[in-house]
């Protein structure tokens, strides 16, 4: 057994074989590890034009029951529906999930300070904060990634940080400026 062993590790027969099926799984990790980082970097511009635009309309409208969040989510699925018609939505998954969320701070010093307007309990329910009259307001959207080909070394805490967006815009319907008086 070992003669036969060693006759053939000596001989050269095979070799091309050999290689190959060694090379070519190493190839194929690092053609997916492109790929998936190259979808990483359009899913996240795609994200940013879409936030930045549905940022854009929501803060010149006024919201059914001062609820921009709603609104919010709203016009970002409506951007994300019209840009899925594209070929970038070859890229995107329709089962990722969306967070959205939307904080109102009266001044600038309450937003530097994280002093948001808080939830209140109205007959024993907890309400939303109302954006009425809120001149300022952070806008958040986290966008559940999962990649395509799972990377072992690429975990998901990383890749779902990376997708986490922040936009602190005035909110020029609330603004005491445009407020209609009576």
């Amino acid at each position: 057994m070992i003669k036969s062993l060693k006759q053939m590790l000596r001989q050269p027969q095979g070799v091309s074989t050999v290689e190959f099926t060694l090379t070519i799984g190493i190839f194929f990790t690092v053609v997916f590890i492109i790929f998936e980082l190259s979808r990483f970097a359009v899913i996240s511009a795609y994200w940013d034009l879409a936030v930045t635009e549905s940022v854009r309309m929501v803060k010149n409208q006024r919201a059914p029951n001062n609820d921009y969040a709603a609104l919010f989510e709203k016009t970002l699925l409506e951007q994300r529906r019209n840009l899925e018609n594209g070929t970038i939505a070859l890229l995107g998954e329709k089962r990722n999930s969306l967070k959205v969320d939307v904080k109102y701070a009266d001044t600038v010093a309450d937003l530097a300070n994280e002093n948001f307007r808080q939830p209140r309990i109205v007959k024993g329910q907890q309400v939303p904060p109302s954006g009425r009259n809120a001149s300022l307001a952070l806008y958040t959207l986290e966008y559940g990634y999962s990649p395509l080909i799972p990377l072992p070394f690429l975990p998901r805490s990383w890749t779902n940080h990376l997708l986490e967006r922040k936009i602190v815009m005035v909110q020029e319907y609330e603004r005491s400026q445009f407020q209609y008086q009576n």
